[in-house]
């Protein structure tokens, strides 16, 4: 403890022991350490209070920090005194490690005010960790550095210290002991079989894990009390290294008679039908790995298992369930409990257990989300002082944390990850249900989508059915099977999702696609027509879409079912924030929700595929998928009032990769001060610049689409909402006034790509030919970086008539040929045109959309090509189009429509002579990829001919800076 605790500022300067503390803790907050200073804990036996300086809260223990100025002769003492064997407590959680820290007396000196930036910019602090070993304290040696040194060192012991571990290694070694299991029992007919569902050589191997993991923890937490008097166990059975699969059955059987049913049935079934000469291999196999899975202490916080599942279902294809990963669904969790919330700040944690807490996951899968909610609630329990934590954890599973999904065996999981949460004793019920998918019994069923109240299937939710039979009511799950009772949807305090994201595809309206794989799990298209059509009567007069996606549904049904106040946490493709087709819900987020956090990631790292580990990219937050992500957190409003306030983007550089790092990562944000206006700010935790943040008045946030999750860098930002607000280029010597419009006010464009060459709808046939002398109509249509160098372009495919098409709807067609093509679906790092001119007149179509100027003028299109190809003209492409993925920009017509460009009819005849000199010369060499926007001297030359010949405006600076900020952000170099 400081051994300076007078407060006289002539003797001890500004800045005095608890002062320092407080300073201390105060920085460390602000680097995402749990910290609070001058803390009373209590030794468990004697009762005795002890003041630490500093205590550090690492999730399942503490750090005490004990502090003192130089010579700090009592610091040494102080910090041994807080290692004691039994430990000591704060709020349910052992002391288990101490720092000792020693600050130079030249702090003492510093006004109170300084106290802070002095702290954090000084290298002479000392400190040194301490560990409870059999001979006493053990101290590592002295290490010397500034408050952001001590942050990382606490950092890195957390690492260290934390049971969680690398969840992907232990993943990989649980999906390499399911595959070896699986390659034994492919030998045997019954596995070998295939559903539309569930891959049985596969997951029936996940299932006995699941089992073995379990029966561990069970074996060890059990208390003996839970027992019941008459049962014919007096303990839970030990998992035993040497099992075989009759040891197994009779244990599993024994466990059943007590509860446990969705972890152990299935189970205990499929072992008894595989026959020993396969079954016991296997079983080998996988009980070496649940001993050291079980040893991790992971599965007590994760589901190791659900994180095997993922990767195993063929039903994932199908259904777009990217499950998601444990360190997002952390930050999702962490943010939707921000107890600055009045929903939180105002709720008696301390009577746990008597509340009306209700948490839903409309689309659970293994229960990933579900279980970083409880953890989180669990911790508010513990630091509200809630003593029995164990009673507290079990009502909680009982009665508050509800999921639904359409996955049998997801839903088993679900269950079975939550029970992890509370192994000392028996949980009776859990209202986690399977939802029926699919067409019953003549009626269309949406999955929890029918709570939906124009649902077709919206009458049968209210009854519950057995398990053994697909009728056309959800079915709930608790410890001794599946029941009868009902199963309802609650009013919702926390809705936490991420959902299913499939939807209708194809440009344009139906009439223009055949697309749609939505319902794709359904092997007959009658059914998934008759899905569709239940969708579409379901969303009627809603915000949500089939062309958005299924996403949008589930945004609608939070809507319906939060309470106001709730708290709504969702992770949704980034299409939201700028998709056509999200408009809506972005108009029903704005008016009916106070959004709190969106955070975006920019990550552009990838995982590749390998035998028991899919790929994995880290512009998303889900498991197998190259979708780019955003999770979304904010508040039910009660009124208009309440439905404003400041939406924080969080545009991250680094997507955490451990639990480690994301409860790092939510500590930072959440130290995040309230804005009192629009800004920008780095967010730094440690020595890590994790990106930036900018704060926005919500009010400020158009429907049309959110520019503030586009880019990493602040700036880019501010010069694209700048453009597209003023239709000013800002410069340091002067502003420059751009005449913009829209695409669709200056072109008109050509058909779609499903008029003209789709199999069911389009006029022709196509085929992949540069030769000229080939016959059929001149059309462009693949766009091959390696082969489109230069500006102006050449045919690449031909277009025959069909004959089984109305003539004069192709000749309809083909009079919508132009010269001017726009590149309807770009890569940013390898392809270099946004837009090209044609030698002749073509159509374009699949990755080209043909652009027919309005203004007759020879030039209009030569200025249109260098403007969409030029650095600014890609910024306001980035901005203005759909990105479903890092590193590329799709413009389907609708988007394209709506694209600013400049306005060539406000230019005058000499400049657009200007641009058609200009496109002759550029296109004498070749041009880079956009990754090489600055560096490329043709883009450059470009931009300077564009703005100086036909423009006639000299930000020639600017715009280099420009270009140079742009080939730093990731979505210029990521490749998809």
């Amino acid at each position: 403890m400081l051994s300076h605790r007078n407060t006289d500022s002539s003797e001890y300067g500004d800045t005095h022991g608890p002062l320092l503390n407080a300073k201390l803790a105060a920085l460390l907050r602000s680097r995402g350490i749990e910290a609070h200073a001058e803390q009373r804990v209590r030794a468990p036996q004697s009762g005795l209070a002890h003041r630490v300086d500093i205590l550090v809260e690492l999730e399942d223990r503490c750090v005490a920090v004990e502090s003192e100025f130089e010579p700090a002769t009592n610091v040494q003492a102080e910090a041994d005194g807080r290692l004691i064997d039994p430990p000591l407590q704060w709020r349910g959680l052992p002391v288990l490690d101490a720092f000792k820290l020693v600050s130079p007396q030249t702090i003492k000196s510093v006004p109170e005010r300084d106290a802070l930036d002095a702290l954090d910019a000084s290298g002479e602090l000392r400190f040194a960790r301490g560990t409870l070993g059999d001979a006493g304290v053990v101290w590592e040696s002295w290490k010397q550095g500034s408050g952001v040194a001590l942050a990382e060192a606490l950092h890195d012991h957390w690492v260290r210290m934390s049971a969680i571990g690398d969840i992907d290694e232990i993943v990989r070694k649980a999906g390499e002991a399911i595959q070896a299991a699986s390659e034994i029992l492919e030998r045997v007919p019954k596995y070998a079989a295939v559903d539309q569902n569930t891959n049985l050589s596969a997951t029936a191997p996940l299932i006995w894990l699941n089992a073995m993991l379990f029966q561990k923890l069970l074996s060890s937490d059990l208390m003996p009390e839970q027992l019941p008097s008459k049962s014919d166990i007096d303990t839970i059975p030990p998992l035993d290294a040497d099992a075989t699969p009759a040891l197994l059955i009779e244990q599993w059987q024994e466990i059943l008679a007590l509860n446990w049913w969705p972890v152990f049935h299935s189970a205990r079934e499929s072992l008894k039908i595989t026959p020993a000469s396969h079954g016991a291999p296997a079983v080998r196999v996988l009980v070496s790995a649940a001993l050291e899975i079980a040893g991790s202490g992971a599965v007590r916080q994760h589901d190791v298992a659900g994180r095997v599942f993922h990767r195993l279902l063929d039903s994932r294809k199908f259904l777009a369930t990217n499950y998601t990963t444990i360190p997002a669904a952390m930050v999702l969790a962490g943010l939707a409990f921000d107890d600055r919330i009045p929903k939180w700040r105002d709720f008696h944690w301390q009577d746990a257990g008597s509340h009306n807490l209700r948490v839903v996951d409309p689309a659970c899968g293994s229960g990933t989300l579900l279980m970083a909610a409880v953890q989180e609630i669990r911790k508010r329990f513990r630091r509200a002082g809630v003593e029995d934590l164990s009673d507290a954890t079990r009502d909680l599973l009982e009665e508050s944390v509800h999921g639904y999904d359409v996955v049998p065996a997801a839903v088993h999981l679900t269950a079975a990850t939550l029970s992890m949460a509370e192994t000392s004793q028996v949980i009776h019920d859990m209202p986690i249900c399977l939802m029926p998918h699919g067409v019953v019994k003549g009626v269309a069923r949406l999955g929890t989508l029918d709570f939906l109240p124009h649902a077709p299937g919206h009458k049968g939710v209210q009854q519950a059915y057995m398990f053994q039979e697909l009728l056309p009511s959800p079915e709930r799950v608790d410890g001794s099977g599946a029941t009868h009772r009902e199963a309802q949807f609650p009013r919702a305090d926390l809705f936490i999702s991420n959902p299913p994201y499939t939807r209708a595809g194809g440009p344009g309206n139906a009439e223009n696609t055949d697309w749609n794989p939505l319902f794709g799990s359904l092997l007959s298209r009658q059914d998934a027509a008759a899905m569709q059509k239940a969708l579409g009567k379901t969303l009627k007069g809603t915000a949500g879409s089939s062309y958005a996606g299924l996403g949008s549904a589930f945004v609608v049904l939070a809507d319906e079912r939060l309470e106001p106040g709730g708290r709504m946490a969702f992770v949704l493709p980034a299409t939201l924030l700028t998709g056509s087709r999200w408009k809506p819900v972005r108009k029903l987020l704005l008016e009916r929700f106070r959004i709190d956090w969106v955070v975006v990631s920019h990550d552009a790292r990838h995982r590749a595929h390998k035998a028991t580990l899919p790929g994995r990219r880290w512009v998303s937050f889900s498991e197998s998928t190259r979708i780019a992500e955003v999770l979304v957190v904010g508040s039910k409003a009660g009124s208009t009032e309440e439905a404003d306030g400041w939406t924080r983007f969080v545009n991250l550089r680094r997507n955490p990769d451990q639990p480690t790092e994301a409860l790092a990562l939510v500590r930072g944000l959440l130290a995040v001060e309230e804005s009192t206006g629009p800004r920008f700010q780095e967010l730094r935790i440690g020595k890590t610049a994790w990106g930036e943040i900018e704060a926005v008045r919500q009010r400020d946030l158009p429907p049309s689409r959110w520019l503030n999750g586009t880019f990493v860098q602040s700036r880019l930002t501010r010069t694209a909402t700048d453009l597209v607000r003023t239709s000013r280029l800002k410069t340091t010597a002067m502003t420059a006034e751009i005449p913009l419009s829209k695409i669709g006010e200056l072109c008109d464009l050509g058909p779609y790509e499903m008029q003209i060459q789709n199999a069911g709808q389009g006029c022709f046939e196509i085929i992949a030919t540069d030769d000229p002398s080939r016959g059929g109509h001149p059309a462009l249509w693949h766009h091959k970086s390696d082969r489109m160098l230069r500006l102006v372009a050449s045919a690449n495919a031909r277009l025959t008539p069909r004959a089984d098409r109305s003539s004069d709807s192709q000749s309809k067609l083909l009079e919508r040929a132009g010269q001017l093509h726009l590149a309807r679906d770009l890569g940013h790092a390898p392809q270099r045109l946004a837009a090209v001119p044609t030698d002749e007149p073509m159509l374009g179509t699949s990755s080209w959309i043909t652009l027919l100027p309005k203004d007759p003028r020879p030039g209009a299109e030569e200025v249109l090509c260098l403007w969409l190809n030029s650095t600014v003209g890609l910024l306001l492409r980035i901005v203005g189009a759909n990105r479903p993925y890092l590193g590329r920009s799709r413009t389907p017509h609708e988007v394209a429509r709506e694209m600013l460009a400049l306005d060539v009819g406000r230019l005058a005849n000499d400049q657009l002579a200007a641009a058609e000199a200009a496109c002759q010369e550029l296109n004498r060499s070749d041009l880079l990829g956009f990754a090489h926007i600055y560096d490329d001297p043709q883009r450059r030359r470009l931009d300077q001919v564009l703005w100086t010949e036909v423009l006639r405006i000299d930000p020639a600076d600017e715009v280099d800076r420009l270009a140079k900020t742009m080939q730093l952000e990731p979505l210029m170099t990521a490749r998809n």
